[in-house]
């Protein structure tokens, strides 16, 4: 939740007692003041989640006091909330006009963002750092949107002044950590995954992204100590078995890789890479039938999948199945796998 200006206000009332009890007080605030009291009140109930409520108080907040640059700031934000993002971008321009701020600037950019305006984003949060340097978030989100647009080397520089700007801040370790590994650069990689979870231990994408920069530097031991880790906290997601499936195929576990793919494909039926993954385990395990029908079902999900062509054709080829697997292995080099073309040559495939 984004943060909400909250002011108070010291009312102005009768000081000294008198003798004289007939005094006479107006029954209507000043509009300043009513103003005041209006936005306060919207406050409170925009910090209780009421935004419907903190929207009507901020509404006649500016009808009191036209020119509230942070009523505007704050109405902005509860639209923000109710996922209003146009009527957001219209009050933070309000706001931008009375009373420039970092905030403000930033404010627009999440819901200029939210509205897919990418490129006008950036410029606020260009501007948000601007005016705010030492305001982490706004690095940190231009920096995620540089990402976004594989402009790496900028991403990186947005995370290293959000971590500047804040050195708590485990998210823009791990961002920074995904920046390293686009660059190749894989124990500064890990080193900011380990620190994102030494900040936030629950924080599993990094635990999870951990392990796939291990696997990628070839450490596959330790990438299954943080792929079992991830997988004993976090057991619903068919992706993470896949890749700890794929770690272990790499080490040699074929059994206990296809294990892995078999529980990718119970929570995620139509997961047409781990069926192929699972069908190329089978292939290790010799259990040709079982490999040719894993493949087959990649197929049926993707009939644009290569390596499912070609792991089919060695299932059938080991079936005695020459001719399906010339077809196979033709179909797999027609869809881009050139070594599809090899197997087929070196099985004589010419006259199939």
């Amino acid at each position: 939740m984004r943060k909400i200006v909250a002011f108070t206000f010291t009312l102005l009332c009768a000081g000294a007692a008198h003798a004289q009890v007939d005094t006479v007080r107006a029954t209507t605030l000043p509009p300043d003041q009513l103003a005041e009291k209006l936005y306060n009140s919207g406050v409170a109930k925009y910090n209780q989640k009421s935004y419907r409520a903190a929207l009507l108080d901020f509404d006649k907040a500016l009808v009191a006091k036209p020119e509230f640059a942070k009523a505007y700031y704050n109405r902005a934000t509860t639209h923000y909330e109710l996922q209003e993002y146009q009527p957001a971008v219209q009050d933070y321009d309000h706001a931008i006009q009375l009373e420039p701020t970092g905030t403000s600037y930033f404010g627009r950019a999440q819901a200029r963002e939210a509205l897919k305006l990418r490129d006008e984003a950036e410029q606020d949060y260009t501007k948000a750092t601007e005016l705010q340097a030492g305001y982490a978030p706004a690095w940190y989100y231009r920096g995620a949107l540089r990402f976004e647009k594989a402009d790496y080397q900028a991403a990186r520089t947005d995370f290293d002044q959000a971590i500047k700007a804040d050195p708590t801040y485990a998210y823009a370790y791990h961002d920074r950590g995904s920046t390293q590994r686009q660059l190749g650069n894989y124990p500064a990689a890990i080193q900011d995954y380990t620190k994102a979870l030494a900040l936030q231990p629950d924080l599993l994408p990094a635990l999870l992204n951990r392990a796939a920069t291990r696997r990628r530097a070839g450490d596959l031991k330790s990438a299954l100590v943080d792929y079992n880790e991830y997988l004993n906290k976090k057991t619903d997601n068919a992706v993470a078995y896949s890749n700890r499936g794929a770690t272990r195929y790499e080490a040699g576990d074929y059994q206990g890789a296809a294990d892995d793919f078999s529980k990718a494909v119970a929570l995620q039926a139509d997961y047409a890479f781990a069926w192929n993954n699972r069908a190329a385990a089978y292939l290790k395990l010799e259990e040709y039938k079982k490999a040719a029908a894993d493949a087959n079902k990649a197929i049926s999900l993707n009939p644009q999948y290569a390596e499912a062509y070609l792991n089919r054709g060695h299932a059938r080829e080991m079936l005695r199945d020459a001719s399906g697997a010339c077809q196979d292995w033709r179909k797999a080099a027609e869809l881009g796998l050139e070594i599809g073309k090899t197997y087929a040559a070196n099985s004589g495939c010419n006259g199939d």
